[in-house]
């Protein structure tokens, strides 16, 4: 009598893939991180298939579709996860471009330990201060006021280019705080302090009144010492500071 040996799938190299179709490319990797590492795609697997259905991802010909993303962000993405699991391939994403790429993915798809990377990798990477605050569509609080701030003291002006980038709401915004500045000129050596709306008092007491005022630029060189943190909250009350 012939016993037949049980079959079994070996519990570590044994990998159950899943296929994707964004834009015009197909991707066939790994479930598993998927699976574990993000609610969003943790819950769509789980979801439960008729018989008589044909499960989405299985193949080239049933792909899962991801909508509204482009290829080149799904590829940044994949070479994130993949190498967290499976070593040095595929190479890490470089550089500002991509990792924020993998930040809007894993923001959006609810990677956390993978957000967390991408924000630590840009951190790193000494992002901008214009990068920076985009970083309110991605949720990084502790971002926006310091790239703000950064932006109110410096002496050029908010390009075209800039305030494109950022939205014409905040671009505005931020040039009311750095235009709201009054400057108190003194003839005896300078100190300065700060209050209300970027006041800046320079004291002269050789004056018959104590001083004079001059509206000023927040432009002037001397404003890269000053904090508008005040300022920019009251302006920016909308946004969570």
């Amino acid at each position: 009598m012939t016993v037949k040996n049980e079959i079994s799938r070996h519990s570590n190299f044994y990998i159950s893939t899943v296929t994707f179709l964004v834009e015009d490319s197909l991707f066939k990797v790994p479930r598993e991180p998927f699976e574990k590492e993000s609610e969003v795609f943790c819950d769509m697997f789980s979801l439960p298939q008729g018989s008589s259905v044909v499960v989405e991802g299985t193949g080239d010909e049933n792909p899962i579709r991801i909508d509204r993303t482009s290829k080149d962000d799904f590829e940044q993405l994949l070479k994130a996860l993949l190498h967290r699991k499976y070593g040095s391939q595929p190479n890490l994403p470089h550089g500002i471009e991509q990792w924020t790429s993998v930040l809007k993915l894993s923001t959006a798809w609810n990677f956390e330990r993978l957000r967390q990377a991408a924000i630590d990798a840009l951190t790193e990477s000494g992002i901008g201060a214009v990068d920076r605050v985009l970083s309110q569509r991605y949720y990084i609080k502790n971002w926006l006021l310091p790239a703000l701030n950064e932006l109110a003291r410096r002496p050029e002006p908010i390009t075209l280019e800039e305030a494109q980038r950022m939205g014409i709401d905040i671009a505005l915004k931020l040039a009311s705080v750095r235009e709201r500045v009054t400057v108190t000129v003194q003839a005896q050596p300078a100190y300065a302090t700060t209050s209300g709306f970027g006041v800046v008092a320079y004291r002269n007491d050789s004056d018959d009144d104590g001083h004079r005022v001059a509206v000023g630029s927040c432009r002037d060189p001397r404003m890269q010492d000053c904090d508008f943190s005040d300022q920019i909250r009251s302006t920016f009350s909308a946004y969570e500071l």
